[in-house]
């Protein structure tokens, strides 16, 4: 699986708590494509559910 930034764009708009996660990751981090990297690396990666959407459900 490889990471796409607009992927990763459609997944925080559909989901509020990677919404919340990301605006801190850009708070913390000042770049918006470093924290949607970080994102999916922590959480897509790692969690079943969250790979399956992204996989799935961004794939139109």
């Amino acid at each position: 699986m490889n990471f796409q930034q607009e992927r990763m764009r459609q997944m925080i708009e559909n989901d509020r708590f990677l919404h919340a996660s990301y605006k801190e990751a850009v708070e913390t981090c000042g770049d918006e494509a470093a924290a949607l990297k970080l994102l999916f690396e922590k959480y897509v990666q790692n969690e079943p559910i969250m790979r399956n959407a992204y996989e799935h459900l961004t794939s139109h």
